[in-house]
């Protein structure tokens, strides 16, 4: 089993940057209160602050062609508004967010889920991943003090703590997804009897279930999925946007200016991690989107536990029809991105950077 409580470290580091409100206890976030509001407006007006110091005193506007400037200009305010949007949505929408997990607490008790390795594995694994986020900003931070002729321990400064920023808001909305697919994860192999003689523990549980129980169980972690998605929708429709522009802008940059080794080093890590944020957060919504459209699939095969009891099936037509017309997706603001693999697959995607690289060489 795991629980939000198992991420509390990228949750500890996200307070720490000053880039959310939310705090995880052991199996939910506390509520909003007056002081967390007060901490994020605080925050927000120091970073709105370093906007205003970049923009107006450290930018050289007479050293760049306009077309330069103009990138910089969008990818900080594309990186700035993410920033913003980010900690407006999960401070104003806590309440949305403890739903989303009492909707899990509500599926682990009817299900008795319980894998405590899980959970040690996870917290492991959070651990390594705010080690190994801080040290690489740290890292893109040191180059860019190295690089940077104007104010460089400013730039080095803002380097590390936006971008690592970002990426700690990236990871906690990742987290708490996975706590969503953990459950659908776990909903499937308690339908799916593959072997007999490999049929565990957790299948034993959902052994005497009725399709109408697979039914408000899988209800239960839709809504859940859909309640989320309604916190973070615009904010994906930012993430992408962001990410795109600034992995199309960093290798022009790489492809157009004379860079010292440093700035190419740079450069070459930001592209990284652009890509990496693309496939980690389309890769999460895919997983969990497959998994809950695979429980109607595995209810219908022919190794499905439920699909034995074929009174149920007779029974239960509406139950039926429910998994065949509910599919769940995740998608940006508005439904004009569905976020899953295919998403980078696109052709679109592809000829996009491919003409906008020649149209800026």
């Amino acid at each position: 089993m795991v629980l939000v409580g198992d991420t509390n470290l990228i949750f500890n580091a996200g307070l720490i940057l000053g880039c959310t409100a939310l705090c995880a206890s052991k199996d939910n976030v506390k509520a909003r209160r007056l002081r967390d509001i007060i901490f994020i407006v605080f925050s927000m007006t120091l970073y709105l602050v370093s906007l205003v110091v970049i923009y107006i005193y450290v930018f050289s506007y007479e050293d760049s062609d306009l077309k330069s400037t103009l990138i910089i200009i969008i990818r900080v305010f594309l990186i700035y508004l993410c920033l913003f949007t980010d900690a407006s949505v999960t401070t104003l929408w806590n309440w949305k967010i403890r739903s989303v997990l009492s909707q899990l607490r509500n599926f682990d008790r009817a299900t008795k889920f319980r894998d405590f390795s899980k959970g040690n594995k996870l917290r492991i694994i959070c651990h390594v991943t705010m080690f190994v986020s801080f040290s690489y900003w740290a890292i893109v931070g040191y180059f860019t003090y190295r690089i940077e002729a104007k104010v460089p321990i400013f730039h080095g400064i803002i380097y590390f703590i936006m971008d690592a920023s970002m990426n700690t808001q990236i990871l906690i909305f990742v987290c708490i997804l996975f706590l969503i697919e953990e459950r659908f994860r776990h909903l499937c192999s308690m339908i799916e009897l593959s072997k007999a003689d490999k049929i565990i523990e957790a299948h034993r549980s959902i052994r005497h279930s009725t399709l109408q129980q697979i039914w408000w169980l899988h209800c239960s972690l839709a809504n859940a999925t859909e309640i989320i998605n309604s916190v973070y929708a615009i904010q994906l429709l930012f993430w992408i946007s962001s990410m795109s522009f600034n992995l199309m802008s960093r290798i022009y940059s790489l492809k157009v200016f004379k860079l010292s080794d440093y700035g190419k080093i740079r450069e070459s890590m930001l592209v990284t991690d652009c890509a990496w944020n693309l496939v980690l957060i389309t890769t999460v919504c895919h997983m969990t989107a497959h998994q809950a459209n695979r429980v109607g699939e595995l209810i219908f095969s022919p190794y499905s536990s439920v699909s034995l009891k074929r009174v149920h099936l007779q029974e239960n037509i509406e139950a039926a029809a429910y998994f065949q017309l509910r599919k769940v997706h995740l998608f940006t603001v508005a439904g004009l991105i569905r976020v899953d693999l295919p998403l980078l697959l696109s052709v679109s995607i592809f000829s996009a950077l491919t003409t906008y690289l020649v149209i800026l060489t």
